[in-house]
């Protein structure tokens, strides 16, 4: 089936049908047969696994999301192992909120078929299997998340960014953080080696631990992937707005964080209101309205935390709230 007419078919934006340019089934598509066993190795409580089973893609019920799903699955396969790119990931789009059960589950299904191999991988690179866990957790929180936000099963109406990196091997979590594989490119092409740091949703950023990770993360890269030697690590985060200064204490440890790059010179995005947008969904964990954000959804987020104090507050104000980049000072 063209992946490409399947996606306008179940309704995807004209936008993101792009995504879906260049992918195609494979030839034999198997769904793994201990799916139950795999989704609970991924952290995925009972509710989630006995959702996503009930959604198993068919290729007679729903063959446009039976094509999308085995050609996602088909890009990590094919990606396997592979860093990203110095361009850069484009990530899984949104389905269309009037998708069924099946294209709710239909990338995790996609990053499902893929563990066996990725645990393979591990195993082969000498990865312990604790950081395998931890990294393909993702799945159990990105499906937390799914349910928190939008009260419903699955991982689909939300882009997906981190998950397919991290099935394919380019990305892995160790301690606090997550650690992209990835290369810096300047001009002329690639230049060298460097990890990118994320930071996921899963407590307070203790800046001991934030160390203990970044310290650990090199020494294992240097082991795991002898053949990249490490040149640099870079975070691009909304954590790294220096504008948080002025609402956030200096011993707070989102400011303590800051404190340890160097921030590369700000490019403002065509869309100011996309770091609004990226705060909201990543830092405040709200579902994001597809309109630029008015006063009303300004009055529904809470104010309990100085985060989401902070936030509404500068918007008000009249400013945005940029992703910044910056060069980790000390990492070796």
């Amino acid at each position: 089936m063209d992946v490409l007419g399947a996606a306008e078919r179940v309704g995807f934006t004209k936008r993101d049908q792009t995504r879906f340019e260049g992918l195609e089934v494979g030839a034999d598509p198997q769904l793994p047969e201990d799916a139950e066993e795999l989704l609970a190795y991924c952290g995925v409580g009972p509710a989630d696994r006995s959702a996503m089973l009930a959604a198993r893609p068919d290729p007679d019920r729903e063959p446009e999301w039976w094509a999308i799903t085995w050609a996602l699955a088909g890009e990590v396969e094919r990606n396997l192992d592979v860093a990203l790119p110095s361009t850069g990931f484009r990530g899984w789009p949104a389905v269309p909120r009037n998708a069924s059960p099946v294209g709710l589950f239909a990338a995790a299904w996609a990053l499902l078929a893929n563990l066996p191999r990725l645990r393979e991988l591990h195993t082969q690179r000498g990865v312990p299997e604790s950081v395998t866990v931890a990294t393909v957790s993702a799945l159990g929180g990105v499906m937390g998340t799914h349910r928190h936000i939008f009260g419903a099963p699955g991982v689909g109406l939300m882009p997906l960014w981190g998950p397919p990196l991290r099935f394919r091997g380019a990305d892995y979590e160790i301690g606090r953080h997550d650690f992209t594989r990835t290369h810096m490119g300047l001009g002329d092409g690639v230049s060298g080696h460097v990890l990118s740091i994320h930071i996921p949703p899963s407590g307070p950023l203790d800046a001991q631990e934030s160390e203990e990770s970044v310290a650990a993360a090199v020494e294992s890269f240097e082991r795991w992937y002898p053949e990249e030697p490490i040149a640099g690590l870079v975070c691009h985060s909304w954590l790294l707005d220096p504008q948080l200064a002025e609402y956030l204490r200096p011993e707070s440890n989102i400011i303590r964080f800051q404190s340890r790059f160097d921030l590369l010179p700000l490019l403002p995005p065509e869309d100011p209101s996309e770091g609004d947008r990226e705060l909201m969904r990543l830092g405040l964990h709200l579902e994001v309205p597809a309109h630029r954000l008015t006063d009303e959804d300004l009055d529904s987020i809470p104010q309990d935390t100085s985060l989401q104090r902070a936030f509404v507050r500068h918007l008000r104000a009249g400013g945005h709230w940029y992703a910044r980049t910056g060069m980790l000072k000390r990492w070796s």
